[in-house]
Order: C-alpha cells, then structure tokens, then sequence
C-alpha cells in the first residue's frame, strides 16, 4: 500500500479499513518526549509551537494540543474561584461556596448563565482560525508538511457539572434535588449542542471527541440506572449533532466502562478511548464483545509507559494490534504521555506503530 497522509491513516482506520500502519494518537505533556521530537529546548514563549512541532512529528491525531503553564500560579478570579496552575495540570483550591445551600444558589446561577451563551459567527471564526494554527504547526513539525489530526472536544456536560461542585456535594445535590440536577444537565447540552451548529465543519473537524469521564478503575462513578437517566440521552444528543454534520464521533472515558458500554453503544459512538487497561479495558476483550468499535489507546500509561522497560513496551504494543487485528485501531497510551513517562518507552511505542504493515497483513 503506498503511504498515506495522516489524516487518510486516521479516517481509513475509523472505516476498518487497510491502513498502511497503524495511526498513533496521544496527547504530548511531557518535556522530554516534546523537546526530543521537536528539536529544541524549552524557552519562555514558545511552550505551545514545541509542542505543535513534536505532535507534527510524530502523532496522526491529537488533542489538547497547546503548551505547559510557564508560570504556575495560584489564580484568583475574584468571584470566589480561585485555581492552582502548574505545568501541566490544574486544579480548584476554592470555590464560591462549601454548603449544599451555597451550591444549590451557584447551580442555578450557572444554568443561567448556560441558557444565556450564544455562538456567533466572530465565535466560529475564532474557533476555526484556531484549528488552521495548530494544523499549520503540526505540518511545519512534519518532515513532508503533513499536519496531524486534532480531534476537537465535545462534552455533554456531566464532568463539568461535579468537578465545579466537588464529588461530595454533587452526590449529595443529585439525591437533594434531582430535578435541579437534571435541568443543569439540559441547560449545559442544550449550549453545546448550539456550540456544534456553530463550529462543526466535515473539512476541518472531522472527528469529535465526545466525552466525560463517567468512571473509575472498579466501576462507573455514578450508577448505571442513574448514567441511563441522566447522562446517556445527552451524549446521544450530541453524538447525533456530529453525525448530522459529517463528523464520526470517539467516547473518552477513563476507568471500567463495560457495566455502561451497551448504553454507550446505544447513544451512537463510533469509537472508543482511552481503554484503561488497568481498569479491565483490554483492547481484546472490548473488541470481542464490541467488534464494530474502532479502538484507542490501550497501552497502560500509569505502569508500563512509566516504571516499565523498552522492550515490554514493544510486546505490549505488538499485542494490541495482534488483539485487535491491526483494523479499526489507533495506538496510543491510556490517556495522556505525562510528565513521568520514560522517553525511551514512548519511544518504543512510536516506533513499534511506524514499523507496523498494512492491517490485512498483521
């Protein structure tokens, strides 16, 4: 097979079709794969094009592609938010409540503020300008100015709606006050789904990651009955926006999926990552009970990438693609390259995915 584009590699590999590798997919957060592929060293202002250069280099597909925080600091907004940022990660230090009644007045405030967003032309502009940039760095990072595909994040909501409120007093306001829950949940997918009108374009993004992580190494983070009322319709409202605007869709979730993965399946996903080996998501035994899913990830980046050695590395990757027959497969780790993961087992991995044949070979 002659060599594809990336973006050919990527799309063929969303159709099971022959591939002539296996495409890799990834997120770069880490200085030493970033300064080895890019070629260059970190200085201040230049954190997002290096990283756009080793993307280029090395990835078919990607996400969340900016650079590190140069500065961490501790950020205070002044409406009672304040978030502690560091090099490659974040965190809430305070919010603007610590009661259920405080939550309960902020909820409501923010579905306000959901029902209010509105999504203009400038806004589309924006967005889009914004892709062409990174695809434009990615392609300057590509020895044959091939630019690498950026898979751009679509949520329903859900992550947003505990992570504002703290898991504590989330779980508390779902039995509080169930409807109050819901109608955030509505608000929040009704803004995205206005954001997608706006943005969507089959050229320019081709593929959407539709996500919220709904779950931890033992089990979903919320019950399956609950998920089913509260959460599933939603995604499948906007999985249903990107396919009616030429977009196939990849579910993100971290953790043990299989209790929801029929319902996930139902709301219409074509695909999906990061396939937290850990948590029981081998690229095998989804693929077996869920052949018609093109699969991501599935190289345990929480061990493996990050304690083990080159050559586990190589016959962990190998596996995979013998596991999943090498179509409808996109190699990458189970979530992100972090910070402690060995450039020498990164490595490995690249490699073991560049010197991979055509599919229907494996």
């Amino acid at each position: 097979m002659a060599r594809l584009t990336k973006r050919e590699r990527v799309m063929r590999a969303m159709r099971f079709e022959d591939v002539d590798r296996v495409p890799l997919y990834d997120i770069f957060q880490n200085d030493a794969i970033i300064e080895h592929y890019s070629g260059q060293r970190f200085a201040p202002g230049n954190g997002a094009r290096l990283t756009g250069l080793a993307v280029g280099r090395v990835l078919d597909m990607t996400r969340m592609a900016g650079g590190p925080t140069e500065n961490p600091q501790r950020i205070d907004h002044g409406n009672g938010w304040v978030y502690q940022q560091e090099r490659w990660t974040g965190w809430i230090v305070q919010r603007p409540f610590d009661d259920l009644e405080g939550c309960i007045r902020w909820v409501r405030e923010d579905i306000a503020r959901a029902r209010a967003v509105v999504y203009t032309d400038e806004h589309r502009r924006g967005f889009h300008d914004h892709v062409r940039e990174r695809l434009a760095c990615f392609a300057e990072g590509d020895p044959d100015g091939d630019p690498t595909v950026l898979i751009v994040e679509s949520l329903p909501g859900l992550t947003y709606m505990y992570h504002q409120c703290g898991q504590e007093l989330f779980s508390y306001l779902t039995v509080e006050e169930p409807e109050l829950v819901a109608e955030w949940a509505d608000a929040l997918c009704e803004a995205e789904l206005r954001r997608i009108a706006c943005i969507a374009d089959p050229e320019l993004i081709p593929l959407a990651l539709t996500a919220d992580d709904i779950a931890y190494k033992n089990g979903p983070l919320f019950s399956p009955a609950w998920l089913r009322r509260n959460f599933m319709p939603h995604l499948k409202r906007v999985n249903d926006a990107w396919h009616e605007r030429g977009a196939l869709c990849v579910f993100h979730s971290d953790g043990n999926l299989f209790p929801v993965l029929d319902d996930l399946v139902a709301t219409g996903i074509d695909g999906l990552n990061p396939l937290e080996t850990v948590a029981g998501m081998h690229p095998k035994l989804v693929r077996e009970r869920y052949p018609q899913l093109v699969l991501t990830g599935g190289i345990d980046v929480s061990q493996l990438l990050t304690f083990g050695t080159p050559d586990e590395v190589r016959e962990v990757c190998r596996q995979a693609i013998r596991d999943t027959g090498g179509r409808g497969y996109l190699m990458g780790s189970t979530t992100e390259l972090h910070w402690d993961v060995k450039l020498e087992n990164a490595i490995a991995m690249f490699e073991t995915a560049w010197e991979t044949v055509v599919a229907a070979q494996v």
